[in-house]
């Protein structure tokens, strides 16, 4: 399910959040309300990339490393397109590969993250495949028509 006015409001809020210029508190309170699952999928991924408990920006100590700016316009792009999320749910979907301890993977934890990879071509999540995300990188809905 695609909710076209959901994802553009995420992408932008998620833009404004990767480059510092709004807070994470208020990141977090404005996730839009909606079923489309690339946004919950979105949300969980990007909690590691910050304090839940002090008020920052991502800038300074907090600044992410270009490698991660390159990974979150790419999940920027996916927001845009009309690609549906199909990735199977797992906590932190772009924030894997996940190292289990020995008690975590006695219980399989593991074996869900091994499913999950299975599923299609990670280093292009959120799209599954490098086809879906060739085609949205060859015509973005952005300045498609502008330029």
């Amino acid at each position: 399910m695609i909710d076209r006015v959901a994802r553009d409001k995420a992408a932008e809020i998620v833009r404004h959040f990767v480059t510092g210029q709004i807070y994470n508190y208020d990141f977090d309170d404005a996730k839009p309300e909606t079923k489309d699952p690339i946004i919950d999928a979105m949300w969980d991924s990007l909690w590691p990339f910050y304090c839940d408990i002090r008020k920052h920006k991502l800038k300074d100590e907090w600044q992410l490393p270009a490698e991660g700016k390159r990974k979150i316009a790419i999940w920027i792009l996916f927001l845009h397109s009309d690609e549906e999320y199909r990735w199977p749910k797992i906590s932190y979907p772009g924030s894997r590969p996940m190292v289990y301890n020995l008690f975590e993977r006695l219980l399989g934890c593991h074996r869900k993250q091994e499913r999950f990879f299975k599923a299609g071509n990670f280093e292009v999540w959120p799209f599954i495949d490098d086809a879906s995300f060739l085609l949205a990188k060859s015509n973005p809905r952005l300045l498609n028509r502008g330029l």
